[in-house]
Order: C-alpha cells, then structure tokens, then sequence
C-alpha cells in the first residue's frame, strides 16, 4: 500500500484522516468534531453495517453517547433487545425454552439486579443493548449533521509518511476517481483485517485465531414462543449443528454463529442457503417455522493485540489494534473508548496548545487495555471459539455478588471469579499512567482500582449535584477541556485559572464543589467523596480522567499545578 500513486489534481489538505467507517471511526469522527476538528473519513463499503455484529454498550460507553447527547438515542434503538439476557445449553431452542414458564416482568440486564448498587452508584448512565446495524446510522447522522466530511464507497489505495503528514491515495469505488489526501494525522479504523496494520508492519501477540464459525443472520418469527422467555445465547452442541444462537430483536431477527470444522475440509462456500435453512431448523425446533437467509459472514473468533498503537502520524484505533471475541462484550466497546482517549489529544496538538509528546501516551494508555480486552475475552471461548458453557462455579460467583453486596466493593472485587462483574458491565477500572497522568497525591500505583474516588490516572467520580438549578453529574461537565473541581475554599484556583488563560490561551473552568458551592452537592463532604480537604483541587482531563490531584493548598500548590499542567501538554 505504500506505493506512491498520484493524481493531477490538487492535494486536499486535512487535520485528520479516518480509514474506516464503522463504529470506531464513526465515534472517532464525531469526538473530533465535538472539538471542532472536522477529519474526513472514508468507508468502502456503500452503507453502514447490515449485519448486527456488536450488541451492546457497556457503561463507559454510553458514558462517552452521553457527552454527544447520543445515549438516549442508542438506548431508545435498542430497546427491543433489552431484555434479551441469559446465557443457556442445550439440543434446541424448543427443547431449552418449553419448561420455561413466560415471564411478565424480566430483569433487563446485570445492572438491576438487587445487590449491585455499589457498581450502579458510580455512572449516571447503564450499559445499553443495541446492534451495530441499528446504532452506526444513528452516529452516522449524528456526524454529517454537525459539519462531518464522510464518504461512503471510497477506499484507500496507498499511502505513504512524510516528516508531518500522511499522503494517501483515495479512490471513489462508484466513479473510479482518484483524490490525493495529506492529512496531519490518519486514524487507522479499517478493521480486523486492517490494511494499513499489515503495510505498518505492526507487532502483534495473542493466541491468534481460536477456531472457524459462520455468523448467519436470519428471519424467523419467533416472537410468541420466546416472549417472557427472552434470552441472549443458546449454545447448542448437538453433532453437525455445533454453535450458538443470539437474540437481535426477540422477534424475528437472529443470528446463527454455526462452528465448521476446518480439519475435515469443510469451507463456507459449503453451506449452502438450503443446508443453512436445514441446520437453522434443527437448532430452532419448531415445526412450521418459516426461514429466510439475511446474509452469511465467515469469522475467526481471535485473540490478537499490537504492541504499539501510534506509527509515526498514523494511529491503530478498535480491531486493526485489537482483535477478540464478542463473549465479553469488549470489541467495540474497546475501540470507542480508544478514539475517546485520542481525539481530545489529536485537538490539543492541532489548535497548537500542546505538543505531539501528549500524543505518546494514546498508546502508553490504551494498548495494555486492548491487550488485556482481548486476553480476557479469549478466556471465555472454548476449544470451537465458541462462548463456554456457564458451570456451577460461575454461577455461584455470580449469585456470591448479592451475598457480599453490601459489604462494599474493597470486599466484592477481590473475593471470586466474578469480580470481573464490574469489568464486564463496564464501570471504568482502570487507572492510566503516562506523561498525560501526575500522580501527585495518590496512594496507589496499580492498574485497576475498585473505587473512583479522585485518584490520578482515574476516571472522575460521579456525583449528582445541582448546577445552575439542575441536576446534572459531575461527568456532564467534562468533554471539552481541562476542568478544576475544587472544594469550597477554592480563590487561589480561580486566580491560576485566569493566569493559564492570559498566559497559554487555555481556558480551564473552575467549579467549587459543596453545599453552597457552583455544584451544590450536600451527600457527604469533598474529602469522603474526592479526598480533597476544602481547599483542595482536581484537575480533570478532557475525557473525564483525573489528571492531578492537590489534596490540600500548601505554600507550592500553585507552582505544583502550573508545572503539571504544562507537563501533561509537553510545554
């Protein structure tokens, strides 16, 4: 691809670049231009995807929805999946389901189950169920909307690294016309079998491909069977029917991920719609069910990460940096929350406020993250590649949850195997260390944390307060700039935002937090809840990350601060 193809015309120029239009470079797209960089991405395929993929959005996510006034949307498309939870085994839908005595009222999801309001209690946002053939357009409207240069059935041809800039080569699949892009920076969201990973050369570790299944997207109305019944997965292990079978709408779409076995010669182009009609018959169990065949997609459930995720000016985000099995919920929900993490930096080094060092730490950040995503992942999927079947230990970690609950998370996370819950429904854990993170006053150096409570390198605790006579979480005011959350006794902040402002052009908002401060906030004081004393400050980072931490004002906290400040934007 680095071959050096050129046209006569003249060369567009543009701050970003985004190869990829799936969920990762729409989401890409969309960050940027919340920050007023408007990047040009292109897409091969002529639509967003018509298959289902990704099913849902774990709590970070719909965190980040949140911040482009998305959340409710997505939530509001998927809801004919909400309730679709629950894994099961067995020879058939019928035989699995007919016991089952439908249900009025059904838990929507882990995070109603009584005993978790310790995990809840940290976002004001749930995870969401919600397809990617149903969610994509809604962010693909979103970006054309607010000023989103998108081109769909365009392809990258070649491109190729200069000392500032990537040159590429595009070329519309319609009219066969070629155009020359030079943009500053190209995000890399051309997907699992990305392209421009292979022409970088990337390094990659995993255990690789975990087996060979053909994901089968089908209609059959279903609906008056598997109402009250309503279920996520049902994985059948019956001899030539080997697989899993996934609710989209609990009506009539679904998918079939139907395991072939390779090493008997079996290929995709063996199944043929009427074998696939015929399978789909067995593992429904129904008689006079009506089939019809939506679309067939080969897959390789695999585990497989860069090492780095930053080539130069060319940035790996979502499955071209990492790859793993949809059974922890973790793909797409990885790659958004990458692009997240960059496109605030990409905006600072491009309005010139700071330098291309902050850029570094999008991978010092994110790739253990991906690495670790997918590992986790992969530990789910049996010898097939197919999601394991739940055993007794499992589920009595998972029924401990409710046994624990209220002895507090510093309890809950340590004890068994489902101290991933949290991982899992997606309650932001981790704990980033970079050049972009002063760990300042912190008593932990791990990469995990069971409790947001405003410790550098995590994400800001959530609190519901009352601003300007509304209520709103702490989290709504974060996605733009740095933000100083400070106690009551907060005049020397005000004084240094103001001098950064004068100083960098930085505008960095101050907002005091206490019953009587801009955030009314009267639950429990800001030591319980930030660990600050009343004259203390967090700085907090675009996306929500806390990036310092001043636990008290001492004689060289104003000095502290501005020397973190500058050194988080390389100045």
């Amino acid at each position: 691809m680095n071959e050096r193809i050129f046209n006569t015309q003249t060369i567009k120029k543009t701050s970003v670049l985004i190869v990829g239009g799936g969920i990762s470079g729409l989401s890409a797209a969309l960050f940027l231009l919340k920050h007023d960089i408007v990047p040009i991405l292109i897409e091969r395929h002529k639509t967003t995807s018509i298959h289902p993929r990704a099913r849902g959005f774990d709590v970070r996510t719909m965190e980040l929805y949140r911040e482009l006034q998305l959340s409710e949307s997505i939530r509001k498309a998927g809801a004919a999946l909400a309730a679709a939870w629950g894994i099961h085994t067995g020879s058939s839908l019928f035989a699995t389901l007919k016991n089952k005595k439908p249900k009025k009222q059904k838990i929507a999801g882990p995070m109603q189950i009584k005993g978790l309001e310790a995990l809840t209690a940290q976002s004001p946002e749930a995870g969401a169920r919600c397809t990617q053939d149903i969610s994509e357009p809604i962010l693909l409207a979103a970006a054309r909307e607010r000023g989103g240069d998108l081109r769909f059935y365009t392809e990258l041809v070649s491109f190729h690294q200069t000392r500032n800039s990537v040159v590429a080569v595009i070329r519309d699949r319609e009219t066969g016309q070629a155009e020359t892009i030079e943009a500053n920076y190209m995000i890399a969201a051309d997907g699992a079998k990305s392209r421009i990973r292979e022409t970088l050369c990337a390094t990659t570790v995993g255990r690789g491909v975990l087996g060979d299944l053909l994901n089968v997207y089908f209609k059959a109305n279903l609906r008056e069977f598997v109402a009250g019944r309503e279920f996520s997965i049902l994985r059948i292990e019956e001899p030539g029917l080997r697989g899993m079978l996934t609710s989209i709408d609990n009506s009539d779409r679904w998918v079939y991920h139907l395991y072939y076995d390779t090493a008997k010669g079996e290929k995709p182009e063996d199944f043929t719609n009427e074998k696939l009609i015929a399978i789909l018959q067995k593992v429904i169990g129904l008689p006079n069910v009506t089939i019809s065949i939506i679309s067939v997609l080969p897959w390789q459930p695999t585990v497989k990460a860069v090492t780095e995720m930053q080539h130069g000016s060319v940035f790996l985000a979502g499955d071209a940096a990492h790859i793993m099995p949809p059974y922890g919920g973790k793909g797409a929900n990885t790659g958004i929350q990458d692009v997240h993490n960059l496109a605030w930096k990409l905006a600072l080094v491009l309005k010139g406020i700071a330098k291309e060092s902050l850029l570094h730490t999008y991978s010092t950040e994110r790739q253990s993250i991906g690495q670790y995503n997918a590992e986790t992942s992969g530990e789910m999927a049996d010898e097939y590649g197919l999601i394991k079947k739940i055993n007794r230990k499992w589920m009595f970690s998972f029924l401990s949850v409710i046994v624990v609950s209220k002895l507090g998370l510093n309890q809950l996370f340590p004890k068994l195997p489902m101290k991933k819950l949290g991982y899992l429904m997606g309650i932001p854990d981790m704990i980033y260390s970079s050049s972009a993170i002063c760990a300042g006053d912190t008593g932990s150096q791990s990469k995990r944390t069971d409790l947001l409570k405003g410790q550098p390198g995590t994400r800001i605790p959530h609190l519901w307060v009352n601003y300007q006579q509304q209520k709103i979480s702490t989290l709504d005011l974060m996605g733009e700039s740095f933000v100083l959350l400070t106690g009551p006794d907060n005049d020397l902040w005000k004084q240094l935002a103001t001098q950064i402002q004068d100083e960098f052009k930085i505008g960095i908002p101050v907002y005091s937090i206490s019953p009587d401060g801009a955030l009314d906030y009267k639950e429990k004081t800001v030591n319980k809840v930030l660990d600050i004393t009343t004259s203390g400050a967090l700085l907090i980072r675009p996306d929500g990350f806390v990036a310092w931490r001043c636990k008290e004002q001492k004689a060289d906290s104003g000095s502290n601060f501005k020397r973190s400040l500058l050194k988080i934007l390389g100045l």
